[in-house]
């Protein structure tokens, strides 16, 4: 039997605290760190219905990639709940709480790791093979495909790899390019002037996660067609990845990957992410 200690010292040696972000929510977030670990789920988010599969599986620690709770906020344009009244987090708290849950938060450092992160896992999901990555930033890079190919086709291949079928093209989907970027997870919604260091490295045409609609039209202004995804969709590669690496190192202890995220709750669409 493993303490929750033990198996955060080995995610550790893979994907050291140092390596992500600088103030960025890292390690045990929920729980005791010493509770005896029976199962242990991997997943984007916690959310009502990912619990609901980890107690399920009988997984009393958990991996997770975002915050585990809905930030408390004010505004001059709704009047909204008070901080202890906000619902996600009061139902989530009583799960955790009465399953004797342990959660252990990896972010920024999963985000960076080469190969198995999120932003390398992401582009090889897309099963394209010949790829040659022509530039690279921490959080993503630039590849040139192995021969010219539509917008559309490209994302057909988004579609089938990352089992995603509601991908959504902005701007020529005809257009034949040679060099994109993969914008993982919130990057297409909160980081402005992205897609512009995308388009200075070569890229003709970006995938993203999140969207915002300001920022696709600045992609769409320097003449790149945008394909959207999904921030989970973007990022649940690297956690598969994640959990089949982590069931590598600990083949004694039952570890899962679990399905989250918006997708989660809807009862058709259920294990294909």
């Amino acid at each position: 039997m493993y303490r929750a200690s033990e198996i955060a010292r080995v995610f550790e040696e893979i994907a050291p605290k140092e390596s992500g972000i600088a103030g960025d929510e890292l390690g045990f977030v929920y729980g005791s760190p010493e509770v005896e670990v029976h199962g242990l789920a991997c997943l984007w988010n916690i959310h009502v219905e990912s619990l609901k599969a980890c107690i399920e599986k009988s997984a009393n620690m958990v991996i997770c990639h975002e915050s585990v709770w809905m930030p408390e906020h004010t505004s001059d344009w709704y009047q909204g709940p008070e901080k202890n009244d906000i619902y996600s987090n009061r139902v989530r708290k009583q799960l955790l709480d009465q399953h004797q849950i342990v959660v252990y938060r990896s972010h920024s450092n999963w985000d960076a790791l080469e190969r198995f992160g999120v932003a390398d896992q992401a582009v090889s999901a897309l099963g394209i093979e010949g790829l040659q990555t022509k530039a690279r930033q921490k959080f993503f890079s630039v590849q040139e495909l192995p021969r010219e190919m539509s917008v559309d086709e490209l994302a057909k291949h988004a579609k089938i790899g990352l089992e995603f079928e509601f991908c959504r093209i902005f701007g020529d989907r005809r257009k034949t390019i040679r060099k994109f970027a993969f914008l993982i997870g919130g990057f297409g919604e909160n980081q402005w002037n992205i897609a512009q260091a995308a388009q200075e490295m070569g890229a003709e045409s970006v995938i993203i996660g999140e969207m915002s609609e300001f920022i696709v039209i600045a992609a769409l202004e320097m003449g790149m067609p945008v394909i959207e995804s999904l921030h989970s969709i973007s990022e649940i590669p690297a956690i598969k990845r994640q959990a089949a690496m982590l069931a590598q190192k600990f083949p004694d202890l039952p570890v899962h990957y679990i399905q989250s995220g918006a997708m989660a709750f809807d009862p058709n669409l259920r294990g294909l992410a």
